[in-house]
């Protein structure tokens, strides 16, 4: 055999290693595909593998044996070695619906619903376990199935409601469920608390599945101390996806929605009085948009990102536009900027095949751009006085993917905002969840590199706005993708739920963990709040109790989130004054454009970023 022979098959030896090689690489892990996207981002690429079609319901990357359950008190919590570093989290556990929507109520309990609940399961098993379940509509499903389960939105509809005591623990003890306490089906809703006791849920949903009447124009409020629903004035229009804002004189606005059996865009803005409810609803048709409101470049009426500014008027941002309502010229809505997007993005599929082999198999590479943090799949929170944090979301065009990308909107002057590009997640994320922490970090959870079922983010990131350095958190056990939800509760810990599967999560940020002098992981030594006046009146002088070295002083508004959106989520940090070792003094700004009436979570802080357990406070 000639030289030259041999060295050409060394060739083709040498090819095929770099080919296998290439093959195992692009069937890694989820982690290794992401990570990969980083580097390609630079290029602005991103890539997606299409192993003949076969769709990835569920990812299960842990064992369920290696989940803790959560224990009834944080105290009692099994800590692992590096959760001062990475947080940890609880096992899935068993949640009464599928948490589309998730509200922190007043009371420090949790309100969630979405679906149709849980009428029975196997009471025999682990609670970490798969479980059969019946839901209240008599279908027998899997509890961890997911929506393979089903056709589509059919198991979704919000008439049942679960109220769930986070200080009772995860036990059929801790919920109380409510069983279609009203004829509403607010599913697709969006919901806000209004004060110490009332919460008011707005438009919904008409099942088309089943007999259950169309309510999408329907509104309803919850009573917290009686555990009472009532329904309210109906709304003019149907809003099946809206928005609502609640300004400094106690008027809510709602944007957006459509009706989901017509099709029809709700592009005209309402408008009612909280000081006169039965008032009813005001048509604002001076405002009526179609460019901002319908669907003139995407869906713009797709839960449009709205704010109130300093100033007093109403801001937001639909798909890419920015836009204000000018509440001193009769409530008029003008565009004020966009969001840049990503040009020339490319599609292409590229399909391997070795001739030299007769069963070799032909693997996909699609080739992507990733798009900007626009559209109805982003996530956006209010950090301090009108700046507003953008993340992630889909660009409208197959060639693109979802978006890895933040923006921070200044909203000073609402006429004019400014708009700037910040450091990137390690993630794209679209439908992930954007949570504000009592540091002033951003909890970024779930979403997916490119569909709903197939890339999904198990890997949670800490985002510090400031620095805009964003680390990597303990893997989450379930995809939390579209309709998934995540909410901050007063103890710091996060639950996550939702997404099509009847179960729930718990986080342990960082923050609650600590090393000892052994250089053992434990709880972290948290200050406390001792005493605090429920009820906060602006401009006047409030003496809270501390216990511990106290550093800062946070107010975050109370949770409501779905669609991997908050209503209006603010955080800002408040001033204070130490009067002795055991009491400071704080004072907030009197304009209540800055922090409108409504519940807030009050927490302090130690110079080590470990906060004490949030007080729910009302703000008037």
């Amino acid at each position: 055999m000639s030289k030259k022979l041999i060295n050409v098959l060394k060739l083709f030896v040498l090819i095929g290693v770099l080919i296998s090689i290439f093959i195992i690489f692009v069937n890694s892990s989820l982690e290794l595909y992401i990570k990969r996207n980083i580097i390609l981002e630079k290029l602005g690429f991103n890539i997606h593998l299409d192993h003949h079609n076969k769709k990835r319901f569920l990812v299960n990357p842990l064992e369920q044996s290696d989940r803790q359950i959560p224990p009834k008190d944080i105290k009692d919590l099994k800590i692992n070695d590096d959760s001062n570093v990475v947080g940890q989290w609880t096992a899935p556990i068993d949640w009464n619906v599928t948490a589309i929507h998730s509200i922190l109520l007043p009371n420090e309990t949790v309100m969630t619903f979405g679906s149709y609940a849980i009428e029975k399961k196997e009471a025999d098993k682990d609670i970490r376990s798969n479980k059969k379940i019946t839901i209240t509509d008599g279908r027998e499903l899997e509890r961890d199935g997911g929506g393979h389960q089903w056709k589509g939105h059919d198991v979704n509809t919000g008439i049942d409601i679960d109220i769930w005591d986070p200080k009772k623990g995860v036990n059929e003890n801790s919920h109380i469920l409510f069983k279609q306490p009203v004829v509403m089906d607010s599913f697709c809703s969006v919901v806000r608390v209004l004060d110490d006791n009332r919460v008011f849920i707005l438009g919904g949903n008409k099942n088309r599945d089943t007999n259950l009447p169309d309510t999408q124009n329907q509104t309803m409020l919850y009573d917290v101390l009686k555990k009472k629903f009532s329904l309210s004035k109906n709304l003019n229009f149907k809003r099946w996806y809206a928005s609502v804002v609640i300004t400094g004189d106690r008027k809510m606005f709602i944007f957006g929605g459509k009706d989901i059996v017509s099709g029809k865009l709700s592009t005209t803005p309402e408008m009612i009085d909280l000081k006169d409810i039965d008032q009813g609803w005001q048509v604002l048709e001076q405002a009526d948009s179609y460019d901002l409101f319908g669907g003139k470049n995407a869906d713009e009426w797709n839960y449009p990102r709205t704010f109130l500014s300093s100033d007093g008027n109403i801001v937001g941002i639909s798909y890419n536009k920015t836009w204000v309502m000018d509440v001193s010229n009769n409530y008029r809505v003008s565009k004020t900027g966009e969001i840049p997007l990503v040009k020339s993005g490319i599609s292409k599929v590229l399909e391997h095949s070795n001739p030299n082999f007769h069963d070799h198999q032909k693997e996909k590479l699609k080739l992507l751009t990733i798009g900007s943090a626009v559209g109805a799949t982003n996530s956006v929170v209010m950090i301090e006085k009108d700046k507003v944090l953008v993340f992630g979301g889909k660009q409208v065009g197959e060639e693109y993917s979802p978006s890895n990308k933040v923006f921070l909107i200044d909203f000073s002057n609402s006429f004019k905002p400014q708009i700037k590009e910040l450091k990137s997640m390690n993630f794209a994320r679209s439908d992930g969840n954007a949570t504000i922490m009592p540091d002033g970090n951003i909890f970024l959870n779930g979403g997916h590199s490119y569909n709903d079922l197939e890339f999904s983010v198990f890997t949670p990131e800490v985002y510090n706005p400031k620095t805009q350095i964003t680390q990597e958190m303990s893997r989450s056990y379930f995809r939390r993708n579209y309709h998934a939800t995540s909410l901050l509760l007063p103890d710091g810990r996060i639950l996550t739920a939702g997404g099509d599967v009847w179960n729930a999560e718990i986080f342990y940020p960082p923050y609650l963990f600590s090393k000892d002098i052994n250089n053992k992981i434990v709880l972290a030594k948290r200050p406390e709040i001792r005493n605090l006046e429920k009820n906060i009146k602006r401009g006047e002088n409030i003496d809270i109790e501390v216990l511990g070295e106290i550093s800062k002083v946070s107010l975050i508004s109370t949770g409501s989130t779905t669609h991997a959106q908050g209503s209006e989520s603010k955080f800002t940090n408040i001033n204070f004054t130490k009067i002795s070792d055991n009491k400071i003094k704080i004072k907030l700004d009197d304009n209540p454009n800055n922090l409108q009436n409504g519940t807030y979570l009050l927490f302090v802080l130690n110079s080590k970023g470990t906060p004490s357990e949030g007080k729910i406070v009302y703000v008037n």
